[in-house]
């Protein structure tokens, strides 16, 4: 009887040691409360405070060599959407007859010429011929960017959160960078973003509307007044330096300064130069220093669609979104 007893209490003792184990192992793999984190864009180049373009520059993009496949609607000025599809996903194109427009390029000697028939193709050909005219032999791509900003991140699972409108490329950014940067001895991480704005093309609306037919959901249809073009880059910087001596550097184009503390770091750069928008990766600061001194890297490069006009078909209101 009590060789029974002693089993019993053995196999109970036996029991709670394990349950304990299970439930240190448990816990001990459970991964650690994730820091807070608020995107704080510090800006040192912004032009985009007064303009109503919607910014479509990062939305649709790829990474060349990763399996993230870039999605580019097919767009074109004298395009029209219903609203709820407007400079998000482009899908559901009204294409119903249009009147003939005006366009208008807007080189240093403006290029305008008439597009009969409003649809991809024509305005695909009207491009090609602008970019043939002695107008566009005047212009000259620009060479500052229109933003510039860098922005400090608590740890790179933070990409995500740095491109709401395309989350599948800031993780894969993350990807990129889990697998390139020595993480051992950083002491910040950061964010950059680049924007160089190319030419306009712009269109004159016909004073009696755009449509031939009116069509039953006007007032619910927005087409593209403006499309800029320009080309773009995003990178993330590790550094054995403190954020602020980052952002300092930066300010100061220590980029330029192979001695700098900026070479000194580790950076991975994804550079978007054309329709396609696959972005390039490179890896060094002589990479960011060619891409800001020449972001148009040839004549015939003009980039792709990074900034929208939107206005309503039926009255020719701004559309900024929240109408």
């Amino acid at each position: 009887m009590k060789t029974g007893i002693r089993s019993i209490l053995a196999c109970i003792v036996l029991l709670l040691i394990v349950s304990s184990c299970d439930k240190d192992e448990i816990e001990g793999t459970l991964p650690p409360e994730p820091e807070s984190f608020s995107l704080q864009w510090d800006r040192f180049i912004d032009n985009s405070a007064e303009n109503t373009d919607i910014f479509i520059g990062t939305k649709y993009l790829g990474i060349q060599g990763w399996p993230l496949v870039a999605n580019p609607p097919y767009i074109y000025v004298g395009a029209t959407f219903p609203q709820n599809a407007f400079a998000s996903s482009f899908d559901e194109e009204v294409k119903g007859n249009k009147k003939p427009v005006e366009l208008t390029f807007n080189f240093p000697t403006p290029y305008t010429t008439s597009m009969e028939e409003v649809k991809g193709t024509d305005y695909l050909k009207k491009l090609k011929e602008a970019m043939s005219s002695e107008e566009y032999k005047s212009y000259t791509p620009r060479t500052r960017p229109y933003i510039a900003k860098l922005a400090k991140l608590n740890s790179l699972a933070n990409l995500d959160s740095c491109f709401s409108e395309n989350k599948d490329f800031g993780n894969t950014f993350e990807r990129i960078a889990k697998q390139e940067f020595e993480l051992e001895n950083v002491k910040s991480l950061s964010v950059g973003e680049i924007v160089f704005k190319g030419f306009t093309v712009s269109m004159e609306t016909p004073s009696n509307g755009l449509f031939v037919d009116t069509p039953t959901n006007l007032s619910e249809l927005v087409y593209i007044r403006t499309l800029t073009y320009g080309v773009t880059a995003y990178f993330v910087i590790a550094s054995e330096h403190p954020y602020q001596d980052v952002l300092t550097a930066f300010k100061g184009d220590d980029y330029k300064n192979p001695e700098g503390i900026l070479h000194k770091s580790q950076i991975i750069l994804l550079t978007v130069s054309d329709v396609n928008q696959e972005a390039i990766i490179k890896s060094s600061f002589d990479d960011l220093k060619e891409f800001m001194n020449k972001p148009f890297y040839n004549k015939e490069a003009y980039g792709y669609p990074v900034f929208c006009k939107g206005f309503y078909a039926k009255d020719n209101r701004v559309f900024n979104g929240d109408n």
